[in-house]
């Protein structure tokens, strides 16, 4: 019995290091790339929109009426512009500490499960990954949505009161991060409400209540703003929850196909091979859901893990249509929805680590994690490219021209790092740019732009010089002719 008592307080050991080696490994690579990614156009918006803004202003949406505006994230750059902070990585903190608690909820989830801690790598390596490097609301909407989603885990098995304040607060925060996960975090209560059915006439519920109609009447309420005043808002209003909208934009996210598109652009049989991997990447999440043993069948339990999350992903959908019905409400897209993401990962885990030990059907898991693995990969090696900060120092004494689209962050980031470049023009097409840079008499004038315009830009000059820039940027040098 000793032996047997050493043995496991031994593994536990061995697993607790585990689990702390794992995290500081994943805390060290998002701190590098944190530190040397440079600003990102949506952290420049916010960036500017936050600018100049009392918190009053931000939290009722007064004057920074798009999207970008994160509440709590935005709050947390005006603490850091009162303090005259510029420096990006400080900017990116609340995304580490999202992290921190994306980490410790999983470890939990896991250890519940009696699933070995291994398998968070396949959780955290995913669509959303880098989202814990930016300074957006994104990293702690998704950590506190793991944690309330923990909670609710330990609700179902023993209900106690501390666990039903903790599901809601989390929620709440994790519904203020990000406007669009207030779906999950009610599909959360809604499945908290089946395990509470036998005690809902308490005090308790009466406060938590007031917590989330408070939560929702807020987004409700800020959410119309935003839809009124940001044009660009993800979701746009011809799109449907399926073709080109909430289920099409998940199956797009894990295969990757908008980052491989830009770096394929213009090649056709690469285009069909990002295809193919649309297509396969969708078999592999459908599969695992088959991946049902008899005794399912037998009798359906409530507190089942794969009913909870089937529930927890079916609900949002529900409610989706819903709003969308009643209050005009867009069908969110992408990032909007990272906590289905999360959710589709965590069952395909479950589905897989619960079914019999064949490594046939691991492949499906397998598939998905080297997805991500190899765009997180290629990633960190895009860093060893030259940024756009770099593109602002090497032309600063000549004419740049930026052709991206929607994007007006280069002027910031000039700004913010002090180069003070004068001589840059932006606009958003060919048609703007090239007529400008065709009469620019200078000896060499430079354009940057998107993958997607650089193949029509070289098509007016001859004899360019062509740079790869991070995130797919290029370069392009112009001599006079």
């Amino acid at each position: 019995m000793m032996l047997k008592s050493q043995g496991k307080e031994f593994s536990s050991s061995a697993a607790m290091r585990r689990d702390v080696y794992m995290f500081f490994f994943f805390l060290v690579a998002f701190i590098f790339f944190a530190c040397y990614n440079d600003w990102i156009y949506d952290e420049t918006t916010s960036y500017n929109g936050v600018l100049n803004n009392s918190v009053w202003g931000l939290l009722t949406y007064s004057q920074f009426k798009l999207a970008n505006s994160h509440i709590i994230n935005s709050l947390y750059f005006r603490l850091l512009q009162q303090g005259y902070v510029t420096d990006v990585v400080y900017y990116r903190m609340l995304s580490l500490v999202g992290f921190l608690v994306f980490f410790i909820a999983n470890s939990r989830i896991l250890k519940l499960l009696k699933i070995n801690s291994f398998y968070i790598i396949f959780l955290t390596v995913a669509p959303y990954l880098f989202y814990f490097t930016y300074g957006r609301g994104y990293a702690l909407a998704i950590g506190c949505f793991a944690m309330s989603f923990y909670y609710l885990l330990k609700y179902s098995k023993d209900q106690q009161v501390k666990y039903e304040y903790l599901i809601v607060v989390f929620g709440a925060v994790s519904a203020l991060s990000i406007f669009s996960f207030l779906y999950g975090f009610l599909s959360i209560l809604i499945v908290f409400g089946i395990f509470k059915i036998k005690h809902l006439k308490s005090i308790h519920t009466f406060l938590t209540g007031i917590i989330v109609l408070a939560v929702v009447l807020y987004i409700y309420k800020m959410g119309k703003i935003v839809n009124a005043s940001d044009p660009a808002i993800i979701g746009a209003a011809n799109f449907n929850i399926f073709k080109y909208g909430t289920v099409s934009s998940i199956f797009s996210d894990f295969s990757y196909r908008d980052f491989l598109a830009n770096l394929f652009f213009n090649n056709a049989k690469a285009i069909k091979l990002v295809t193919f991997l649309k297509l396969l990447v969708m078999l592999c999440i459908v599969i695992p859901i088959f991946y049902v043993n008899k005794k399912s069948f037998k009798r359906i339990d409530p507190a089942n893990i794969k009913i909870i999350l089937g529930l927890l992903i079916v609900l949002p959908f529900l409610l989706m249509i819903a709003a969308h019905i009643f209050t005009g409400a867009l069908y969110p897209l992408t990032r909007a929805v990272f906590y289905l993401h999360y959710l589709i990962l965590l069952f395909i885990l479950i589905s897989t680590v619960n079914y019999p030990k064949k490594v046939v059907f691991y492949i499906p898991l397998i598939i998905i994690f080297l997805t991500s693995l190899v765009y997180s990969v290629y990633s960190y090696y895009d860093l060893s490219r030259p940024n756009i900060n770099d593109a602002l120092v090497v032309t600063k004494n000549y004419p740049l021209y930026v052709l991206f689209e929607n994007d007006k962050s280069l002027k910031l980031i000039n700004n913010l790092d002090g180069i003070n470049k004068k001589n840059i023009s932006e606009g958003h097409s060919t048609q703007n740019i090239i007529p400008l840079v065709q009469k620019d008499t200078s000896k060499i004038k430079y354009i940057i732009c998107w993958p997607a315009y650089k193949d029509s830009c070289l098509v007016y000059f001859k004899h360019t010089r062509v740079y790869k820039y991070r995130r797919g940027y290029a370069l392009i040098e112009i001599p006079r002719q």
